[in-house]
């Protein structure tokens, strides 16, 4: 095999366990922009060992997922593009490829100290997801309901490797958020598969209905956040700061979300779409350099 097939092989095969789409894992990390704790490098070595851990589950649920709708992802203008339903990935890369993914998790459940909690997090976090890939994706809303769970797991597993406390408030935002994503990638994916005749999509005949949805749950996203930096949570365990700066960046990142929703019916793949916008990249970062100045220099 010549250095140039390897190379498009590689490519293919980090493609297909949406390599990508790691990006989201970054959650994990998150808590330590925030948290006032002297962390260690044993800290920061278990998060990214966690952080490699959950990937590697995450990239294994899509294999799944892939492998259940092949058939399905054949008639739809974007999916038809992936590895599988293309007939880029062979049965036999396909075994390959989850293998290494079975033997990396056992060596890093078995050789690392992942928290206790955090390993029942990303067994649940696999189940669900199995239940999710079979079945319950095809339950409207419901299927929404169960991924954006999926967000806070992340937080949740990133609180618990540094032992840190947060607000429910926050978690509920970050619930809130992840519901107006996924509404705003069905929304995207309802217009792309429109007309298509070959295609069922559960959210057919909900056109209006998604529209709603996700105005208000923008709506409810900038409620919650302006609840949380007026919250006696945030006031008592960093001080009165002038928090109310950093609503600007969440606002903004919002309302340029909602705008590539409706205008540009790009949000199929938020990671891609987050990577594509300036502005959303500019704001989320002036949002991460505020809380973290507001929250450790101020």
């Amino acid at each position: 095999m010549n250095s140039l097939s390897l190379r498009k092989k590689t490519l293919v095969y980090f493609k297909f366990i949406r390599i990508h789409q790691w990006f989201k894992n970054l959650l994990i990390i998150l808590p330590t922009l925030t948290t006032q704790k002297v962390l260690t490098i044993d800290n920061y070595k278990s998060l990214i060992t966690l952080f490699i851990t959950f990937s590697l589950v995450s990239s294994l649920i899509y294999i799944i997922n892939d492998w259940t709708d092949c058939e399905r992802d054949k008639k739809h203008p974007i999916k038809k593009n992936n590895p599988l339903p293309k007939n880029d990935i062979s049965s036999i890369d396909t075994l390959f490829i989850v293998f290494c993914i079975l033997l990396i998790l056992l060596i890093l459940f078995f050789q690392t100290n992942i928290n206790n909690e955090n390993i029942f997090i990303i067994i649940s976090y696999f189940i669900l997801s199995i239940l999710y890939s079979l079945f319950l994706k095809r339950i409207i809303y419901i299927d929404v309901m169960l991924v954006s769970i999926f967000y806070v797991l992340r937080i949740k597993c990133g609180v618990n490797e540094i032992d840190e406390n947060i607000s429910y408030l926050i978690y509920f935002q970050i619930y809130l958020a992840s519901v107006f994503i996924l509404f705003c990638k069905r929304y995207s994916d309802l217009i792309y598969t429109k007309g298509i005749s070959t295609i069922i999509n559960i959210y057919q005949n909900n056109h209006n209905i998604l529209k709603l949805l996700i105005n208000l749950t923008l709506i409810a996203n900038i409620i919650a956040y302006l609840l949380i930096i007026n919250s006696e949570y945030l006031i008592g365990k960093y001080g009165d700061k002038p928090y109310f700066i950093t609503a600007i960046f969440v606002i903004i990142s919002f309302a340029k979300y909602r705008y590539y929703t409706f205008k540009k019916n790009n949000t199929i793949d938020p990671v891609k779409t987050f990577f594509k916008s300036k502005t959303l990249i500019i704001s989320n970062t002036l949002w991460l350099l505020s809380i973290f100045v507001l929250n450790n220099l101020w």
